[in-house]
């Protein structure tokens, strides 16, 4: 054995102890949660996803509405539609470390991918607010269309997409030059998008009708649409398709149709059906955990929120939480101390 072959044989355990210090720390540091705005409650309910259960219940401004994580899951920001607030909250303490007005009615914010920039719609200012994360302050104002409702970040390029209700359009802007850069008709009422990691296919539910729009992101167009079956009686408040998500793999399309309290599962590359199955009333919003092995979907109806094994397609859990859980998000977040 040589004198390089010899040090590195020495050392090698050493060094591997290491690494697995600095996993050990990480995970300990870390923790996986779910954070879901009860927009009648005016609180934020924590989930501890692995634990199964509600941990913390957070007041923020009147009528929570969206909900996002810092990409590096120091922060978490939740938007107050009844009083045109954004809140600002600390994973560690489960509390709100400031509120800035943002604007009239925010909705569904998304985060620029390196985190420093958040981009809130408004929805009665026809535009979006571009926050700087770090000076909590809102950098400028830009106009969008009517009635924009979500924001979606694109896990693939530096675009995010904006639906706009009163346009029937998803305005695309570029998170470098914050501008508008195109805008995409659909000619229908958006409700909420949903991108495949490869940042190639938006699918697109829309009000009052069961399915999705699926829209070609090279070519900035509708070329197709999921039709599922239409529930029986005429959709309320234009409640039939509402919240979708593809899992991190990109193998599947997950879709919840309020008005027979179903999700859908979808192969989006062929646009068939794989699987239905059952969830609390009035599913709202789906979010998966990044390895994807389960899903988290907010009932509105119900007050509850289902976590759903994946592979197995059956409920883990359901988890009763504060008053008309609308978005919700899933992520890692620094719990130091916990």
């Amino acid at each position: 054995m040589n004198r390089i072959s010899s040090i590195v044989f020495r050392t090698l355990p050493l060094l591997m102890s290491l690494v697995l210090i600095a996993v050990d720390g990480q995970a300990a540091e870390s923790r996986l949660r779910a954070y879901v705005t009860n927009f009648e409650g005016e609180k934020i309910s924590v989930i501890d996803v692995e634990g199964r259960k509600e941990i913390a219940q957070i007041t923020t401004g009147q009528k929570p509405h969206g909900v996002a994580i810092a990409p590096d899951g120091s922060e978490v920001f939740v938007t107050n539609e009844g009083d045109g607030t954004l809140s600002f909250i600390d994973p560690k303490e489960n509390k709100v470390t400031a509120t800035i007005k943002v604007g009239a009615r925010p909705q569904q914010p998304a985060l620029s991918q390196d985190g420093a920039t958040l981009y809130v719609p408004l929805n009665a200012d026809h535009a979006v607010a571009i926050v700087d994360v770090k000076r909590r302050e809102v950098a400028s104002v830009l106009p969008v269309g009517r009635n924009p409702h979500i924001v979606l970040a694109s896990p693939a390029s530096k675009r995010i997409y904006i639906t706009c209700e009163g346009d029937e359009k998803i305005v695309v802007v570029d998170t470098e030059t914050k501008q508008v850069v195109k805008s995409i008709p659909i000619w229908a009422w958006p409700r909420v998008p949903a991108v495949t990691p490869d940042g190639k296919r938006l699918f697109q539910t829309i009000r009052w009708t069961n399915g999705a729009l699926v829209i070609d992101l090279d070519k900035d167009k509708v070329v197709d649409r999921i039709g599922l079956a239409e529930p029986k009686g005429f959709p309320k408040d234009g409640m039939v398709a509402h919240g979708l998500r593809v899992t991190p793999d990109g193998k599947e399309l997950w879709l919840t149709t309020q008005l027979n309290d179903r999700i859908t599962i979808i192969d989006p590359s062929t646009l068939k059906t794989i699987a239905s199955l059952g969830a609390g009333r009035n599913p709202n919003w789906i979010e998966f955990t990044q390895d994807g092995k389960i899903a988290v979907v907010s009932n509105t109806s119900s007050n509850d929120v289902s976590l759903i094994d994946r592979r197995k397609r059956s409920l883990i859990k359901t988890i009763p939480v504060v008053k008309a859980p609308k978005r919700l998000a899933v992520g890692y977040v620094k719990t130091e101390g916990e």
